[in-house]
């Protein structure tokens, strides 16, 4: 505090540097005169004493000014986003230029933002035109596939399976940026959301011949019932992909209904990764072994459970598999 105390005052001396040159001037040309005329050096002390305290004042007073703008601003500095330039001082000539200058600034900032939410907008339009327009031939891919006799048939079906799920997460990840003016709290049970979860990638399991465990999933809680189904998928579809052999295990502790947890019996994550699952477009040794790693699932997960005030943590051991635990807040109310 002393600190910034003594830095304003140096301040207000500098801005006003001009002002006491300008006054030691006078005082120095006025000695001077006094001095070649013979004028008793009382009567230049008398001018220095009345004077002086006339030049503190004025410097008090620039000061107590420059002090209040300076709190002005910088209250309007500690806002989040400054809508209304109105409440910036504009009492001076240079003060209503700048006025103008921050008015004309933020209306280019203001187009920038439009144009850009224009083209973010025709992106996602042409986004899902695509989506719905390829789901044709992904039907038609799918139904040949049904027809089929091959021995590739059920690796076909998979692969066509996959090509919907990203199709779906490219979707989502593309919508996450006005992700809050979609939410819909509610009141939900775990065990429907993961039922279905474990009907749509029932083949998956058949096909690895994994084991599926649900454990105490009556419980209840207060999400939106869409978006955290996707962030559950993405961690479930996560396990079956880097899971071989063994089970999952999907339960909420009886202890914590606010919990739910993903438990696998997979390859494990190598200490190093762990840090850095979370961040986009990582794929880390797993993904660099899975060719169809993007980066961008647990990157989702993340984005969606600081969205929702769900807390992700992840454990994990290599050879011995990886858990996922979503802690959802407690405090949610349903309108």
């Amino acid at each position: 505090m002393e600190n910034n105390l003594w830095r304003f005052l140096w301040q207000v001396i500098k801005e006003n540097s001009w002002f006491l040159a300008m006054y030691l001037l006078i005082v120095g040309l006025l000695g001077s005169t006094l001095y070649f005329h013979e004028i008793p050096l009382s009567i230049y002390l008398d001018t220095l004493l009345f004077t002086g305290p006339v030049v503190l004042l004025i410097l008090l007073w620039r000061g107590l000014r420059l002090w209040r703008k300076h709190q002005h601003l910088q209250s309007a500095i500690q806002q989040k986003q400054l809508y209304e330039l109105s409440i910036l001082q504009k009492a001076t000539l240079l003060e209503q230029d700048y006025h103008q200058l921050l008015a004309k600034i933020q209306e280019q900032l203001k187009q920038t933002e439009e144009n850009y939410e224009q083209k973010e907008k025709d992106l996602l339009d042409y986004s899902v035109l695509w989506s719905h327009q390829i789901k044709t031939p992904l039907a038609s891919i799918d139904l040949l596939i049904q027809m089929m006799e091959s021995k590739e048939k059920q690796a076909l079906k998979e692969e066509a399976f996959k090509i919907q799920q990203y199709l779906d997460m490219m979707l989502q990840y593309l919508r996450l940026q006005s992700i809050q003016q979609d939410f819909r709290f509610e009141t939900v049970e775990y065990q429907p959301i993961v039922k279905n979860l474990i009907k749509k990638y029932a083949r998956f399991f058949i096909y690895k011949d994994l084991e599926i465990e649900l454990v105490n999933l009556e419980q209840t809680v207060t999400t939106d019932k869409k978006w955290f189904s996707f962030l559950l998928e993405q961690i479930v579809f996560n396990a079956i992909k880097y899971t071989q052999t063994g089970s999952i295990c999907i339960y909420s502790p009886e202890d914590d209904p606010q919990q739910i947890r993903v438990k696998d019996t997979g390859q494990g994550i190598l200490p190093e990764d762990l840090p850095r699952v979370f961040e986009r477009g990582y794929t880390g040794f797993n993904g660099h072994n899975h060719e169809g790693s993007s980066g961008l699932g647990l990157y989702m997960c993340r984005e969606i459970a600081d969205q929702l005030g769900i807390t992700l943590d992840i454990t994990s051991t290599i050879n011995q598999g990886t858990e996922v635990c979503l802690t959802l807040p407690a405090s949610l109310q349903v309108e």
